[in-house]
């Protein structure tokens, strides 16, 4: 495993030994992971916007940009445990997979990664 994904589960562990994390709680430890691993992914660098403005079809919690002014995704995050099927076909993520070209569903653990609306890969890193 890679240094950034032991930092992100390390950080993941102590939020939830607080015992009174939100879903927000969790969105540093995102935010670092997904621009640590932006070399792993193909780009030199990645910029990440986290509770961006608003889009025409909603808010999702995370903007992806690829280091070079080009957004390269969204990513919605739910709090550990919520039942990632069950959201996909929310209205909300129905309205994400019909306007975005590349989103990520995630509860912090579990990463659905939907492309033109389909999803395409899902992995569980514990």
């Amino acid at each position: 495993m890679s240094n950034p994904l032991r930092a992100y589960l390390r950080d993941l562990t102590q939020t939830l030994k607080q015992g009174d994390a939100r879903e927000e709680s969790f969105y540093p430890a995102l935010e670092r992971l997904l621009e640590a691993l932006g070399p792993e992914l193909g780009h030199s660098k990645l910029d990440v916007t986290t509770l961006p403005k608003k889009t025409e079809a909603g808010n999702p919690d995370f903007r992806v940009w690829d280091g070079a002014g080009k957004i390269i995704g969204y990513v919605e995050a739910k709090k550990p445990g919520d039942n990632l099927d069950a959201v996909a076909q929310s209205e909300q993520l129905r309205r994400y997979r019909g306007t975005f070209p590349n989103v990520v569903l995630t509860d912090f653990f579990t990463f659905v990664l939907y492309r033109e609306g389909q999803e395409i890969a899902r992995a569980t890193l514990a």
